[in-house]
């Protein structure tokens, strides 16, 4: 059975992780959590105290605001997808930094609560300082937008109560999904089937543009689903209550975006008599290097409707569904190396995001409807490569100004850490482009640039980013998989950084490493 919040708070470590979240201290919250470990805890035993800790106060009512007449975007999820990214980051760390990764996300919780209040300045947070204001500690706690609810045991079989599950999240209904998702969680032989559902509903719920768009999904809610998920997996289900509070109810939180999915849906029913259902059997072709070089042009310069139409084409011509995957998924690492502007890696980090976790459910999905989320995941590239005119690749200019000549892979390695910490993108990519032409080891390589993202406090995406790379370059079947690798470095150095962001790795290095 699933434990809920009260069964979990009777550990007294709760109560301990639930006094310095909500004083929000991260010294002392990342403090108890190491101790845990340290302690003989199992991680997964910490990370369910310190989830259902931090849950009631990491929602928010509706994901956009308006203030002064505008539309205010308010994403909430930080702190989980943190959680996500540094489990499954740590494996690529050296040893001694291990536990590294997990204690930046942890250090993260206090500063990302009440997101809501924070960007009316009414609490005080990352998002708050964000934009440059000093909220004073106020004298009240964390709102509390979204109750906890008990498990909803419905009537009828598994797939009645997963559609039920369904339209509850797609209506909006967050209380009604969040107890529904409960009822069928109870069951573990219908876990691998919700777990498709919820990840599935998270890859579909993606808006059709974000020019000149302030509400931007920006593919968030597949994210979500896929930390949801993936925490579960690792901490165990039954004792997940606080992942589930997080993500669950969240994921049905508008605004909704819904019409994409099915305009995808209504051009693969007019393009294949069954709807598209048998293309994965049918369909076992990889797209040649020529191809795949093609296809990245013309997610870059076409419109939306040539590159749509050049799905359905290789999609007839029997091109296999992963081996187009692969190659959308090379269009969204373009899209960070061809960004100069710091602000705009958040527009190449989404989708890349975004198309892994589509690129994971496909490869271990046998759900009818996967070659539709194709069309999605090219749309994504598409529209944001001409948000910011991303016409021209830059890095070949970069490289050519950096003679990597007598450098051996250690001191190339070295330049690199040096050139990321000191948020010189340009640079970065230069080396690593040396290094990966070099024909080094690559797992020393990934070491090194996942160090560095995890040397960076307060932005979940550092991490994030990292495993989604180092995830597609693993399982990524074209000839310019090393360009994954290559865009990792480059958003670490771009990306803006917050204040003071290296507290928490000053702090491992002076305490918790001797441990």
């Amino acid at each position: 059975m699933l434990l809920n919040r009260s069964e979990i708070s009777e550990d007294k470590a709760f109560g301990q992780l639930t006094e310095a979240i909500l004083e929000r201290d991260q010294s002392k919250t990342t403090g108890l959590f190491f101790n845990l470990v340290r302690d003989g805890r199992s991680i997964g035993d910490a990370l369910s105290l310190v989830t259902a800790a931090e849950a009631p106060f990491v929602n928010v009512p509706c994901h956009i605001n308006i203030r002064d007449g505008n539309i205010a975007l308010t994403n909430n999820d930080h702190t989980l997808l943190g959680l996500r990214a540094s489990t499954y980051l740590m494996p690529y760390l050296p040893e001694k930094y291990r536990l590294l990764p997990l204690l930046q996300s942890v250090w993260y919780i206090g500063a990302g609560l009440d997101i809501w209040n924070q960007l009316l300045f009414k609490y005080p947070g990352r998002y708050a300082t964000m934009k440059g204001v000093t909220v004073p500690p106020p004298s009240y706690g964390p709102v509390v937008w979204l109750d906890d609810v008990p498990p909803i045991r419905e009537e009828g079989t598994t797939e009645e109560r997963l559609h039920s599950y369904m339209i509850a999240t797609m209506t909006g209904d967050s209380r009604r999904a969040h107890g529904l998702f409960l009822g069928l969680a109870e069951d573990p032989a219908t876990r691998p089937a919700l777990q498709e559902t919820i990840e599935f509903l998270g890859l579909i719920d993606l808006q059709e543009t974000v020019i000149g768009r302030k509400a931007r999904n920006t593919g968030h809610k597949a994210i979500r689903a896929r930390a949801v998920t993936d925490l579960a997996n690792y901490i165990g289900w039954e004792k997940s209550h606080g992942v589930f509070y997080m993500g669950v109810p969240d994921m049905a939180v508008g605004p909704l975006y819904y019409s994409l999915y099915d305009a995808a849906s209504v051009r693969i029913n007019a393009e294949f008599a069954d709807g598209g259902v048998n293309l994965e059997q049918a369909n076992v072709t990889p797209l040649s290097p020529a191809e795949v070089e093609g296809m990245l042009q013309q997610m870059m310069l076409a419109d939306g409707e040539t590159v749509a139409n050049l799905i359905t084409s290789h999609l007839k011509n029997g091109k296999s569904i992963q081996s187009l995957g692969d190659t959308i998924q090379l269009g969204a690492a373009e899209l960070i190396l061809r960004t100069t502007v710091p602000r705009q890696f958040t527009n190449g980090q989404h989708p890349f995001d975004y198309c892994n976790v589509a690129n994971n459910w496909m490869r271990n999905t046998k759900n009818s409807y996967k070659a539709r989320i194709l069309y999605l995941m090219a749309n994504f590239i598409n529209d944001v490569a001409h948000e910011n005119n991303l016409s021209r690749s830059v890095i070949e200019e970069e490289a050519a100004g950096y003679d990597p000549a007598g450098r051996t892979p250690q001191a190339l390695l070295a330049e690199l850490d040096a050139a990321i910490m000191a948020l010189d993108p340009a640079k970065a990519t230069a080396i690593a482009n040396a290094y990966l032409k070099s024909g080094a080891d690559r797992r020393a390589y990934m070491e090194t640039v996942a160090l560095c993202a995890c040397r960076f406090q307060d932005d979940p995406h550092n991490q994030k980013i990292t495993i989604s790379t180092f995830e597609e370059y693993g399982r990524n079947t074209t000839h310019l998989r090393d360009r994954l690798l290559l865009a990792t470095p480059r958003l670490l150095a771009g990306w803006v950084k917050m204040p003071g962001e290296r507290e928490c790795y000053a702090r491992f290095e002076r305490e918790w490493i001797y441990n």
